[in-house]
């Protein structure tokens, strides 16, 4: 080999080791970038499924709803054997006694939201929780009609002002901005939980022995200890001052309490729009009670279908709830809700009825199932609407009175909606289906008027005090 050829041999060997070094580098460059966009992409659909839970705390309230939904799904799975071969109670008394515990729940709510302005919706939603433990528990020791009946009492009590709670707790954390998308989370986590909690009964009612049945009354009252536990270590960006409380920048003066008022009671244009969505809430009670008795005994549709429209239901709502609540956070939003709400809840019923008639069989399984579809999202619509006209149209001064105020129209679902749906309309066939969907046109024609007169009360002008109560009858 000559010089010049060992010369370049020399110089492509040279050259060759930088070129490698580059390349190596490259590649550690590709793979940090490669990372870099991974954890982008991650972050993304981390936001996107999260929403404003994704900050300040909002992982632990949506966990704390979790854990809430599968001991409630455990109990509602299994609460009526546990009663009735447990206690040894009748049918009927476990219904007498549920009933009590829902009217007492009823006049309760707005004083527990009250409460909350003063004490803050965190402080009074951990004592809920604990109070339910409490209640549960006792049932265990429960052996009589009076012992269940004192038990459900004082249950009842405490028990549906806990949601509405947890809505004023989801605005401190969210923001006005983000107050019903946090909710729509809530509710989508509410729907797994019930179902895993179902799930958990079930095992428990496979097993038949009284220590089965009383874990998921123990098991119910454990979820309430450890959502409280995790209450008691949520802290919110920035809380609300509890209402009747005025801190100083420097001194945190606190003002006088203003005594107990409800003023949300007198403000009969929040109460009309709080009634028109009871109306459209009744939705409930068509899916739990309504539906599985037409199918089972007014349709020609297999028995077994039931379970599967119930499935279908549960799958639409993880997955399309959030979607269904974008543009809720005002009244005009809200409205908008109600009214898609309103139009699916009357096809719905259109659909059933026509289920009920005489046809081939694989034609009333499609009608049925799409009539699920359609009184799916007439619930979910009707839900975002719920919650954003709640916030939209309640003041500041007494946000969590007015919200647990407002929910007295679901309440009353609970209370009257079995008899309406049993009687009025599975007992009035296609007929009832008619006046029901009549009842929820006229419903879905009235929120407008009525929520955009109860957007025009002097309470909602900013800077607006509490009003003293002779004046809150006419705000």
């Amino acid at each position: 080999m000559s010089a010049g050829q060992t010369e370049d041999a020399g110089q492509a060997r040279d050259g060759g080791q930088p070129q490698d070094g580059a390349q190596a580098q490259d590649g550690v460059q590709v793979k940090e970038g490669g990372q870099a966009q991974a954890g982008g992409r991650a972050a993304r659909l981390r936001e996107k499924l999260l929403g404003p839970a994704v900050t300040g705390g909002g992982v632990a309230f949506l966990a704390i709803g979790l854990i809430d939904a599968i001991g409630t799904g455990m109990y509602l799975a299994g609460s009526a054997l546990f009663f009735t071969k447990v206690v040894g109670l009748t049918a009927s008394q476990v219904g007498i006694g549920l009933s009590v515990a829902g009217v007492l729940g009823l006049a309760a709510q707005p004083v527990i939201g009250w409460l909350a302005d003063r004490w803050t919706p965190r402080k009074l939603l951990l004592l809920l929780n604990l109070y339910r433990a409490c209640g549960f528990v006792a049932y265990v020791f429960a052996d009589d009609f009076l012992s269940f009946l004192l038990i459900a009492a004082f249950l009842g009590v405490g028990e549906q002002a806990v949601f509405p709670i947890y809505q004023a707790l989801a605005e401190q954390l969210a923001g006005a901005d983000g107050r019903v998308a946090m909710m729509a989370r809530m509710r989508v986590v509410f729907n797994v939980g019930f179902t895993l909690g179902g799930l958990l009964a079930s095992i428990a009612i496979a097993v038949g022995t009284r220590g089965a049945f009383s874990a998921i009354v123990l098991g119910n009252a454990a979820s309430f200890v450890a959502a409280a536990l995790l209450l008691s270590r949520l802290r919110l960006r920035n809380p609300a001052a509890p209402a009747g409380q005025k801190a100083g920048p420097k001194t945190g003066q606190k003002a006088k309490k203003s005594p107990l008022r409800l003023v949300a009671l007198r403000d009969l244009r929040y109460l009309a729009v709080a009634a028109v969505n009871g109306v459209l809430v009744l939705h409930i009670a068509l899916l739990g009670i309504g539906v599985p008795l037409w199918v089972s005994e007014h349709t020609s549709a297999p028995k077994a279908l039931v379970g599967l429209l119930l499935v279908v239901n549960t799958v639409l709502a993880v997955l399309f709830q959030v979607r269904a609540s974008a543009g809720t956070e005002n009244v005009a939003g809200g409205v908008r809700a109600m009214h898609r709400g309103a139009a699916a809840l009357v096809g719905a019923c259109a659909l059933f009825a026509l289920a009920g008639s005489d046809l081939p069989v694989a034609a009333v399984v499609a009608v049925l199932l799409l009539g699920l579809v359609l009184l799916t999202a007439g619930e979910l619509y009707q839900s975002a609407g719920g919650w954003g006209l709640s916030y939209a149209l309640a003041p500041d001064h007494s946000r969590a009175e007015y919200l647990a105020t407002f929910n007295l129209g679901t309440s009353t679902q609970f209370v009257l909606g079995p008899t309406i749906v049993t009687v009025g309309v599975i007992g009035g066939g296609t007929a009832g289906w008619a006046v029901l969907g009549v009842v929820f046109l006229l419903a879905g024609a009235l929120v407008g008027p009525l929520a955009r007169a109860a957007e025009k009360r002097p309470a909602l002008r900013p800077g607006a005090a509490e009003p003293e109560p002779a004046a809150a009858s006419t705000a």
